[in-house]
């Protein structure tokens, strides 16, 4: 066998249709993962927002879809099917419906969406979705679908676009936007009514609002005073603050902390919690119940 016959049948094996279709395939498959791999070493140094998320799911279906085309292209038999598709014009408007709708629907909603800036990827949402509230952190959207992290359970919510698009969304990420959470304590009427307790009460609750690593500050000044509502209950005095802080999750744990601290500076002041209690008054008179 001479070299010629060897380049002869590698010419002819790197020309088979079939060859070519596993090499394009496997071609476009490279291109998608790199896409990945580029995405994921851009998400490391910068948080991927919606539009490079959506515009990376868009670029690998479209290396997809070119692959696809190329190798139906090099058959007669699905040229010739393509063709006949193309001729019956009833059978055109059902697919292209179908595709409209299934398909093209969601990617629409998706540019939508991307363009919108209603939320970006990372961000802490509120997705009101058939009476039902998803409560979670955006982890990545496609043309297809947006997925979202579950708080709870940490599990992935799935949710087609054009269903986000058209619900009503609750971002708590905004960077103008806080989250807040009014903290009450009760302390009894006979303390209350003492001026100089009520008045420590209060100091109490505002010192260990300010003072907590997770609440932020959102005083014009710091000379402002911070707001505390006295309101009267049916057996206590409540005294209401606003928690500020940068996520619900911080609110949670800030309020937690706070109380704690409250519960042991009101028992080193000599202030007392309301809390419901039964007062027995009266004398017990004997009943002689012999004959």
């Amino acid at each position: 066998m001479t070299l010629q016959d060897i380049g002869d049948f590698f010419s002819d094996f790197l020309t088979s249709k079939y060859v070519m279709a596993v090499l394009i395939l496997t071609g476009a498959l490279i291109i998608v993962k790199l896409i990945d791999v580029i995405a994921k070493q851009i998400a490391k140094k910068k948080s991927m927002n919606v539009m490079a998320s959506f515009v990376k799911g868009v670029i690998q279906a479209g290396v997809i879809i070119i692959a696809l085309i190329n190798i139906a292209a090099m058959s007669d038999t699905l040229k010739s099917f393509g063709n006949t598709i193309l001729m019956g014009s009833s059978l055109l408007v059902v697919v292209m419906g179908f595709v409209f709708q299934e398909g093209l629907s969601n990617i629409v909603h998706g540019y939508i969406i991307a363009f919108s800036k209603s939320f970006e990827v990372g961000d802490r949402v509120e997705i009101y979705v058939s009476g039902d509230i998803v409560k979670g952190y955006v982890k990545t959207m496609g043309i297809r679908h947006t997925v979202v992290t579950n708080i709870m359970d940490n599990a992935d919510i799935i949710i087609p676009n054009s269903v986000i698009d058209t619900s009503v969304i609750r971002n708590l990420s905004k960077k103008d936007s806080f989250n807040r959470y009014p903290l009450t304590v009760a302390m009894t009427y006979e303390d209350a009514m003492d001026p100089e307790k009520l008045d420590r009460a209060k100091k109490i609750i505002v010192e260990e609002v300010l003072a907590n690593a997770r609440t932020i500050e959102n005083r014009p000044t710091k000379d402002q005073p911070v707001f505390v509502k006295v309101d009267f209950a049916d057996s206590a005095v409540t005294l209401t603050c606003f928690v500020d802080t940068n996520t619900p999750e911080d609110n949670y744990y800030a309020c937690s902390e706070i109380k704690e601290k409250i519960l042991e500076r009101y028992g080193e002041n000599n202030i007392a919690f309301a809390y419901n209690h039964l007062e027995l008054c009266g004398s017990i008179e004997t009943v002689n119940v012999n004959n």
